[in-house]
Order: structure tokens, then C-alpha cells, then sequence
């Protein structure tokens, strides 16, 4: 069996928050198990920070935080932690320019309950309800962090973060809503290289799913980059295959059009 590996984005590309996952979609997934293909996780969110509904599709194997951790059917390949020195420095820093820091982790994800600014408190609300009990409060000196992400307010001081930390952080502006910083070399495509290297599996089988511009390393890494039809327009420009939108049973529908199902 010439076996394919898949990896799929999370937030835009299987799931829209607060919403149904498509049947669609959990039969696709299936269906790719079948045929013996092995579906991947592979999502700027940490393992803390994924709702159990989504494993529940048929996933096994992830590639979490922007990839600083991979594990393979249960089995941890890595984990990169920060610093508890640059944790500080980050969040504070953040704070100081107006944008609300929120520390994610393999275990927990952090954040200030008492400022949670209202343009969060929809979202925080869902997390509450779907992992409440991997919310920590920040405590510098009892935290396992991974990458630090920090909500933006309409008065935050993106220009400062980014003079400050691009050598050493890969910078990612989600719409102007949320500012994620994943310690450099790491990425989604990081994640990806070291998998198929430890499970022998030729570049030429792999095939990604993605909607945003944290998956761009993801999409040009490996052969096969379909970016969902509800992408940001800038990134079909990176990208030669696209797929529906992912209420139009984008998933489903680009892996018939690859004949992986």
C-alpha cells in the first residue's frame, strides 16, 4: 500500500467556532483511515487548546502549536518549551503594548480572568466550556509554555512587538484579532519534515489542508497544498490547488478531487 500522510489545519479548515463539524467531514476522514492514508493534525493551537470533539473525528497523530510538539499515534516525537525568562518577557511586553497575552502550553493554556477584554469573552467563553479545566492563570514561574499568542485591541502597538521580537519569532497577525508568536526555527512545515522522516514516508505522499497564513509554511512544504475556498484571498497566491469552503464540504471534496477517498 503506496500510503498518502494528510495534514489538516484546525480553525477554518475543519471546524468554524461554535459550529457543527460537518458529517461530511467526519466521513472523509474515515473513509482516508480506510484507505489506509494516515490524517494529521496540524494547527497553531496547542494539544491543551484542542476540543475533544475534534480528535473525536478520527484523529491520532498531531502536530500542535505551530509545531513545536508532533506525536504519532499517542507516541511524543518532541516538545519545545520556552523559556521561563522569555515567557515573562514577551507577555509583559505585550501587556505594555495594549495586547492581552495569552500563553499557550502542551498541558494548559493561560490567561488573566480579570482581563479577558470584551472582543474575547465569545471565544474564551467557548474554551471555558470545552477545556475549562486546561485554563491556568499566568504564573511565570509555574508554566510550561510553547508559544505565546495575545489578543489585539484597536489601540495595541502591533509595530513595537514585531521590531522586538521578529528575529527570534515567527510573527503571525490573525486579521488584525489575535498576534501569535511561535519561537523560531519552528513551524507548521518543522512539524511535518521531522514526521515523515520518522515514519519513512516520501514527501512526494504528503498532502496539507489550510486556510490561513500560519499554514503557508505547511501548504509550500509539502507536495500536494490545497487551501480552502474560504481562505484569505492572499493565500492562493502561495498555493496551486484549492478546494470548496469548508461549509461546502471543502474537506470532503478536495480529497475526492485528489482520489485519496
Amino acid at each position: 500500500m503506496d500510503r498518502k500522510i494528510i495534514f489538516f489545519d484546525i480553525d477554518g479548515t475543519l471546524y468554524v467556532y461554535g459550529k457543527k463539524i460537518l458529517d461530511s467531514t467526519v466521513e472523509a476522514i474515515r473513509m482516508l483511515k480506510e484507505n489506509g492514508h494516515i490524517p494529521v493534525i496540524c494547527t497553531g493551537r496547542t494539544k491543551s487548546m484542542i476540543f475533544p470533539e475534534i480528535f473525536d473525528i478520527g484523529f491520532d497523530s498531531l502536530i500542535s502549536g505551530g509545531g513545536t510538539y508532533a506525536e504519532y499515534q499517542g507516541k511524543k516525537l518532541y516538545l519545545e518549551c520556552m523559556d521561563k525568562e522569555a515567557v515573562e518577557d514577551v507577555a509583559e511586553t505585550m501587556s505594555e503594548c495594549g495586547i492581552v497575552p495569552i500563553p499557550e502550553g502542551h498541558e494548559h493554556m493561560y490567561i488573566d480572568k480579570s482581563n479577558i477584554p470584551d472582543s474575547y469573552r465569545e471565544i474564551y467563553k467557548l474554551y471555558e466550556e470545552k477545556i475549562g479545566d486546561k485554563i491556568e492563570p499566568i504564573d511565570y514561574e509555574n508554566m510550561s509554555v510553547s508559544k505565546i499568542s495575545g489578543k489585539i485591541e484597536p489601540h495595541s502597538d502591533i509595530a513595537t512587538m514585531e521590531r522586538k521580537y521578529s528575529k527570534d519569532y515567527t510573527i503571525i497577525n490573525h486579521a488584525g484579532e489575535l498576534l501569535e508568536l511561535i519561537p523560531k526555527p519552528y513551524t507548521k512545515a518543522v512539524g511535518i519534515e521531522r514526521m515523515i522522516k520518522y515514519l519513512d514516508i516520501p514527501v512526494e505522499n504528503t498532502y496539507a489542508f489550510g486556510d490561513s497564513f500560519n499554514d503557508v509554511e505547511m501548504l509550500k512544504y509539502v507536495k500536494y497544498g490545497i487551501a480552502m475556498g474560504n481562505s484569505n484571498p492572499d493565500l492562493f497566491k502561495h498555493v496551486k490547488y484549492r478546494t470548496d469552503n469548508i461549509e461546502d464540504s471543502g474537506i470532503y471534496n478536495g480529497l475526492k478531487k485528489m482520489k485519496l477517498i
